[in-house]
């Protein structure tokens, strides 16, 4: 019965780590160079633009890069997220072996008189 329960809560574990790892995979930024190739020509879309003055054209492009930063935080938090997932998912599965390799206790081999 015990082997049951352990069995239960290491698969627990390891659906709750690839629901992280899945579930973090929206945050990563894995075209960072287009990203910032973006960003870049929005500001320059900005700085073009004349109907706006000076101050707000700086307001504007300091929003865009503080996007940016925020995002680059983002996927770093992400990444770290599921690196950590990936080696709780590795020690799980290599838990599940060893309790699965545990021989099943008999209690026909221990009599009492």
């Amino acid at each position: 019965m015990k082997k049951k329960i352990v069995l239960a809560l290491l698969l627990i574990t390891t659906v709750i780590s690839g629901w992280l790892i899945i579930n973090k995979l929206d945050l990563l930024d894995i075209p960072s160079n287009k990203n910032d190739h973006n960003a870049a020509f929005e500001k320059r879309k900005i700085e073009s633009r004349t109907d706006i003055n000076d101050c707000e054209k700086e307001l504007l492009k300091s929003e865009i890069d503080i996007n940016r930063k925020n995002t680059k935080q983002n996927s770093i938090i992400a990444y770290n997220t599921q690196i950590i997932a990936f080696i709780i998912i590795g020690i799980q599965v290599v838990a599940f072996i060893l309790v699965l390799l545990i021989p099943k206790s008999t209690h026909s081999s221990i009599r009492r008189d």
